[in-house]
């Protein structure tokens, strides 16, 4: 027996008592593609994360907030990461960081509320969903027991149906806000702040959850107790579809995280380093279980900031930015064409070449296996993004 399957075997003896005990998070036999949706809450600064260091214009633009030359990861000849970043690097270097760059909704209109419909329900001008695209896509099978998503910290401001890209009230939906509680705890349903039917019903039947031995250490903050959650759900369910986690601020103000209105300096920097090494602590973990090859992370948001710093030192909305999808499965490399940087007014900027739908349909068709026909107003092509 190899290494490798000993490991599986010892790990799947050591969860069966635990899958005995919990109907509504138990480890079934099939392991099944896992999603993770990490939401940069508030609309990220594109430009400040990928940042264009010989563009003479981009520094004009923002002569407080521009990251020094000298300090940028220089990652081709005209981008690289801002140096909170670094933690990435290992990442790409292994070829299973993905940089969708100049991506967004051509129809988001640079307002929270709207594009936040539009981040969740992939809808378009024309049409309106009320459903999100995760709920249109996985409704035809949908699990007949067990949690079908899980999300931590912040997921939708929406009253009627606070769910994210999972409302409609077709799959079972938990949110439980803080992690740190589930991961002392152990019971999930003392922790769920949301939920929506399904999902509170199969929680009536949960059972304390088991102990993930895990040697990875995950940053001390809200973030990185969200991801450890999530390896920990995603080891223990191996048919879990979707892991939600949010990037906030520290004191749950998004304002302090990626939404970047003013001191942008005081706040930015250390959202991406945040989102950086959980980023790396979310790979290590997933490996240590076995389930790096078997996840895909995808970071989204409602849109990018404008190229054109404000008088507060920070920026406002603007619309195409850059995003992160990696996994052992990903083709590491660049996709899609990097944001131009143009003179704009406060709010605004240059439109999206690559569009949030095409990820999601690669999700879909590539990753799931699913008919995307239908999900979406249009039909849209998936990307080349990962190997078979």
């Amino acid at each position: 027996m190899t290494s490798l399957n000993r490991r599986r075997v010892l790990q799947a003896l050591a969860a069966a008592p635990f899958a005995a005990r919990i109907p509504a998070l138990a480890a079934p036999a099939q392991t099944s593609p896992l999603l993770i949706l990490i939401f940069l809450y508030g609309g990220n600064d594109g430009l400040n994360t990928w940042v264009p260091y010989t563009d003479q214009l981009y520094y004009r633009l923002r002569p407080a907030l521009a990251v020094p030359r000298d300090s940028v990861i220089r990652i081709t000849d005209r981008q690289g990461f801002h140096p909170s970043l670094t933690a990435l690097l290992p990442i790409w270097e292994s070829k299973e960081l993905a940089i969708l760059q100049g991506i967004g909704n051509p129809d988001a209109t640079q307002q929270h509320f709207r594009d936040i419909e539009l981040a969740f329900t992939g809808a378009d001008d024309s049409q309106f969903y009320a459903d999100g695209w995760v709920s249109r896509a996985l409704a035809p099978k949908a699990r007949a027991s067990g949690l079908d998503a899980v999300a931590f910290d912040t997921l939708d401001i929406r009253e009627a149906d606070p769910m994210g890209p999972f409302r409609g009230g077709q799959l079972s939906v938990v949110q439980v806000h803080y992690a740190h509680e589930l991961l002392s705890k152990r019971k999930i349903g003392e922790c769920v702040v949301e939920a929506n039917p399904r999902g509170r019903a199969r929680l009536a039947q949960a059972a304390p959850l088991g102990e993930t031995s895990l040697k990875t250490r995950f940053p001390d903050d809200p973030f990185g107790q969200g991801l450890r959650a999530a390896v920990e759900l995603a080891d223990m369910d191996r048919s879990l579809p979707v892991i939600h986690v949010a990037l906030n601020g520290l004191d749950g103000d998004k304002h302090h995280s990626v939404d970047t209105h003013w001191d942008q300096l005081k706040y930015h920097g250390d959202a991406l380093k945040r989102l950086a090494e959980g980023m790396a602590a979310l790979r290590a973990g997933l490996r240590e279980i076995w389930r790096w090859d078997e996840t895909l992370v995808a970071t989204y948001d409602e849109f990018g900031r404008s190229p054109v710093e404000n008088e507060e030192h920070g920026t406002h909305h603007g619309h195409a930015t850059t995003h992160f999808v990696m996994g052992g499965r990903v083709k590491g490399g660049l996709y899609g064409e990097a944001a131009p940087v143009v003179r704009v007014h406060r709010v605004g900027g240059p439109a999206p070449t690559l569009d949030t739908r095409r990820l999601w349909t690669t999700v879909m068709e590539r990753w799931w296996g699913r008919d995307p026909s239908g999900v979406f107003a249009r039909r849209h092509s998936p990307l080349d993004l990962l190997r078979g």
